[in-house]
């Protein structure tokens, strides 16, 4: 009988041939500019953008704080304006209830109250930094100056009299 050799085995090498490592050869790389570091232009990019937001934002700021102020005036001329209508309803309602209703002594009670108002106020500090607060509104300005005006022109009568 013909007795057929085993296989040979051939021994498997440790490592294939597509794995062995390669050298590469890696191209000079240029050197920087000691002076100037590598992320210079970005940063300055970045940074004049954000000075140019800040100068945009303040100038806003300023335009707002001038916008709150304007209607801070309006507002206290609109309520000023409310005052006046009040104090002319007040004497009509009270002509009215003069006319349709027995006199019993009591006081009509007044169509409006008044407590101290404020309106709102912005500050620029010297520092630039703002300063949002109030100021007071002064309900009974006029009624003084024309309380002033009166007596003034009372006391002008009394000299006149007295010296024709």
């Amino acid at each position: 009988m013909h007795r057929k050799n085993p296989p040979v085995r051939k021994k498997k090498p440790t490592t294939p041939p597509y794995r062995q490592p390669v050298a590469i050869k890696i191209a000079p790389q240029p050197m920087h500019n000691q002076a100037q570091p590598p992320l210079s232009f970005p940063f300055k990019s970045s940074l004049e953008v954000l000075r140019q937001r800040t100068r945009e934002g303040l100038k806003r700021m300023e335009y707002q704080a001038s916008r709150i102020n304007q209607l801070s005036g309006e507002l206290e001329t609109a309520v000023l304006e409310l005052k006046a209508i009040a104090s002319q309803v007040n004497r009509d309602w009270r002509a009215l209830q003069a006319i349709e209703q027995p006199p019993t002594g009591a006081i009509a009670p007044n169509v409006c109250e008044y407590h101290i108002t404020k309106v709102p106020k912005i500050q620029q500090k010297p520092s630039g930094s703002f300063l949002l607060t109030s100021r007071p509104i002064d309900l009974f300005k006029a009624e003084r100056e024309a309380a002033q005006l009166a007596q003034t022109l009372r006391r002008r009568a009394t000299k006149k009299r007295l010296k024709g």
